[in-house]
């Protein structure tokens, strides 16, 4: 089904963009927007995936990758802002709020949504914090509104405070930071868990004690950080989100991990191999066992993985991974406890 939102909100970007606009995109809208799009003026785009980023480049368009970080665009410095709105509130709010900061007097915020994911509460809030009214209309299954700046009074929205690290995880030889912005960020996964409970029985099936690591998808870089006690010379740890990225390369630092970190879609511009591949990859955004992502990792890990290395998996329980990942790989299920189940992989 098209996304009508983002139909929507690429029609106001063609038509209603000008000189200094922001274009805040979190997801694949790129996909909706021919190649020769006409422009009447091209907008800069902030984003904080790297897929997106790369899609912005191949278009000629400025583009600023991180996790929605303004803080190079002075206050009341821009004229018209362009937003499908995120999943996660946190980060709704903090884009809204950035928007009232950086928007001129008169400045328009372009906001848009499907209806099931609180684009009217959302409006509405932006409306009374910008002091107009939200002028919403229907558009199908989605609504979108033009929020013109106003006051300089109101009450920024609750963001959960976006921007602050915070610690998750406080032990005698371990602290780990994370920060909205990432799924499931307040909490260890559960799943990534399992597999590290399961890792002494993956690497046992290695003919040689392992060198390198690879945390495919690392998230703020949970499984790496797990493995600070094996003797490996090379860590690698990559993640398509900004946020991740970030909150990796602080999580290595503070712990002591000599890792690199690098900012890569599904591994796409690594061409290294490694002896040990970790990947817990992301359910939320449609990892299943008919889905693109799906073969998307599988293949990253057939062209990642060295020889005589071993792949580690952990899936959700009820998505049959070794009838797709048979095809490239000897399959053999470390565990399973109803929740999740780790799945070792090795070159055929």
């Amino acid at each position: 089904m098209a996304d009508t939102a983002a139909q929507w909100l690429l029609e106001q970007l063609q038509n209603r963009s000008c000189e200094r606009s922001l274009w805040c995109s979190d997801e694949h809208w790129f996909d909706l927007l021919p190649a020769t799009a006409d422009w009447t003026a091209k907008p800069r785009v902030i984003t904080n995936r790297y897929d997106v980023f790369a899609q912005a480049q191949a278009l000629n368009l400025a583009c600023e990758f991180s996790d929605f970080d303004f803080s190079a665009h002075a206050d009341q410095s821009v004229p018209r802002v362009f937003y499908r709105i995120s999943k996660e509130k946190p980060l709704v709010h903090h884009i809204i709020n950035e928007a009232k900061r950086v928007l001129v007097p008169g400045g328009e915020l372009f906001l848009c949504g499907q209806k099931n994911e609180g684009i009217k509460t959302y409006a509405d809030k932006a409306a009374q914090l910008f002091g107009c009214s939200k002028n919403l209309k229907k558009i199908g299954p989605a609504y979108a509104a033009i929020l013109e700046r106003k006051t300089d009074q109101g009450q920024p929205l609750d963001d959960n405070d976006y921007t602050r690290e915070r610690p998750i995880i406080e032990q005698d030889d371990l602290r780990v930071f994370s920060k909205p912005g990432l799924f499931g960020w307040d909490k260890v996964d559960q799943g990534s868990e399992y597999l590290v409970s399961k890792l002494p029985d993956a690497l046992s099936a290695l003919t040689e004690a392992p060198r390198s690591l690879l945390d495919l998808g690392c998230g703020y870089g949970y499984l790496a950080l797990m493995t600070r006690d094996l003797p490996m010379t090379r860590r690698v740890l990559t993640d398509n989100n900004a946020a991740a990225v970030a909150l990796a390369e602080v999580n290595c630092r503070e712990n002591h991990l000599d890792a690199e970190v690098i900012a890569a879609d599904c591994g796409d511009h690594l061409q290294e191999r490694f002896d040990v591949v970790l990947c817990n990859p992301p359910f939320h955004q449609g990892f299943s066992v008919s889905g693109e992502l799906t073969q998307r990792f599988l293949k990253a890990t057939q062209r990642l993985l060295s020889p005589s290395g071993v792949a580690i998996f952990v899936v959700n329980a009820f998505i049959p991974l070794e009838n797709l990942a048979a095809e490239r790989f000897r399959v053999k299920t470390l565990g399973n406890n109803g929740r999740f189940k780790v799945i070792q992989l090795q070159r055929l």
